[in-house]
């Protein structure tokens, strides 16, 4: 099948008439150099796609350790996490051969570099204070109140990235796509879980924000699966990656309903508190195996 996908590919990348007239051109070592071009861009649109996740994870831990909720691992937590992102982060500036990050030339990719940057210096400040359970109240301030400026830098960051590829291939362009939307399902299994926690504290105003969120991740679900032309997905054929989105529908189904209930009880709520990070492991199944298959 990659040998089938190497000669379209071929087609696609070189002019028919270059193709007739050459036969010294190594056209084999083309097509492996586009390949893993875009290889090393999915992986990259990946990884920045789970910045994205990070930001809305991190601010979920902080509410769980004002709350109380598994409050010593919560902080453990998130020291790794928080730590996870700085370093993730140095990595798109500098390049990490470990993480199979390049490091950054495009112009609008180090710009957003450094927006970024200049929000998680504090950020990076308050977080840490908090998982040292050092914080006075502001520290919980802060990240309430810009988590979604951080979340808003990173997704920035991730369309830098995308905008970036000079492919003009559809199926190229669509698995950008696809790794871009599977990867915000991510961040969107920690966002929801936030925003009902937010609303467990007592702010109803979230209530509107949530089912938004929820909207939003039900919507890509259905994308994924069945694509959707608008934001350039093709229907899920592989039989890897429909066999995934299986498994997080059939999870999805049962959580959906716990989070647009308007009132929850305990037992429906530590179902969310339980289950949530199972969604989050198998959505990032899902962006690891539409990282890596040679078809969608």
């Amino acid at each position: 099948m990659k040998q089938i996908l190497k000669k379209t590919l071929l087609v696609l990348i070189l002019p028919t008439s270059s193709i007739v007239a050459t036969n010294s051109l190594d056209f084999s070592s083309l097509v492996e150099e586009f390949m893993n071009q875009s290889g090393v861009l999915k992986k990259t649109i990946n990884l920045s796609g789970k910045q994205r996740m990070l930001t809305q994870y991190m601010s979920k831990l902080v509410l769980q350790i004002e709350l109380n909720v598994q409050k010593k691992e919560s902080m453990e937590k998130l020291e790794e996490l928080a730590s996870l992102y700085d370093t993730t982060l140095k990595a798109f500036k500098n390049g990490d051969s470990k993480m199979g990050i390049p490091k950054a030339s495009n112009k609008d990719v180090l710009i957003q570099i450094t927006k970024v940057e200049n929000l998680w210096k504090d950020f990076y400040v308050h977080i840490q204070t908090i998982s040292k359970n050092k914080d006075n109240g502001e520290s919980f301030k802060y990240i309430m109140s810009n988590n979604e400026k951080l979340l808003a830098l990173s997704n920035e960051l991730v369309k830098a990235y995308e905008l970036s590829n000079t492919s003009e291939n559809y199926l190229e362009v669509s698995r950008l796509s696809v790794v871009n939307v599977a990867g915000r399902q991510r961040m969107l299994t920690q966002k929801m879980t936030k925003e009902k926690l937010l609303i467990l504290r007592g702010d109803k105003r979230v209530r509107e924000k949530l089912l938004k969120t929820v909207k939003l991740f039900d919507d890509s679900l259905n994308a994924l699966i069945q694509g959707d032309e608008s934001q350039k997905i093709t229907k899920a054929t592989n039989k890897k990656i429909t066999k995934q989105l299986q498994v997080v529908l059939k999870m999805w189904n049962t959580l959906e309903p716990l989070y647009i209930k308007e009132k929850t009880s305990a037992k429906e709520m530590a179902i969310i508190l339980s289950k949530n990070t199972k969604l989050l492991k198998e959505m990032n199944s899902m962006v690891q195996l539409s990282e890596v298959e040679v078809e969608y």
